[in-house]
């Protein structure tokens, strides 16, 4: 079985050694990839972990894993991934997902920046979800 984030690897030798483990992604689509396979397989406390700023204040443990429970995820497409500098980057990214068996699809614009040499996601502009 491939990993759920698209690529053409077990998920042992991808997104696992990072949530799993403790190999670092090393830019920002490795992590946007992993954070994606962790929605995936509810995961909620490496979404936590990887987190900083904005998005880890708004961040609602329980109501996450509630809303993750009542849905399937479906497919991830990178769009578009982009350094701008060396500690930071951002990747535009739209995953599709069942909701109580309803086609979803989210498309975001998520920024990353590099603290302390880990990768974190600090914020995500919503281009667009469909229903």
């Amino acid at each position: 079985m491939f990993c759920p984030c698209g690529k053409s690897l077990s998920y042992e030798q991808c997104c696992g050694q990072y949530i799993d483990a403790s190999t670092l992604p090393k830019d920002p689509e490795t992590l946007m990839r992993s954070r994606y396979t962790a929605f995936v397989f509810n995961k909620v406390d490496y979404l936590a972990n990887t987190m900083k700023g904005k998005a880890l204040k708004d961040f609602n443990f329980d109501g996450l894993e509630a809303w993750l429970r009542q849905v399937k995820w479906q497919r991830l497409t990178v769009i578009k991934s982009k350094m701008t500098t060396k500690t930071q980057g951002y990747v535009t990214f739209a995953a599709r997902y069942l909701e109580k068996d309803i086609p979803q699809m989210i498309c975001e614009k998520s920024e990353f920046r590099k603290i302390k040499g880990k990768w974190f996601y600090i914020d995500g502009k919503i281009k667009y979800v469909s229903l």
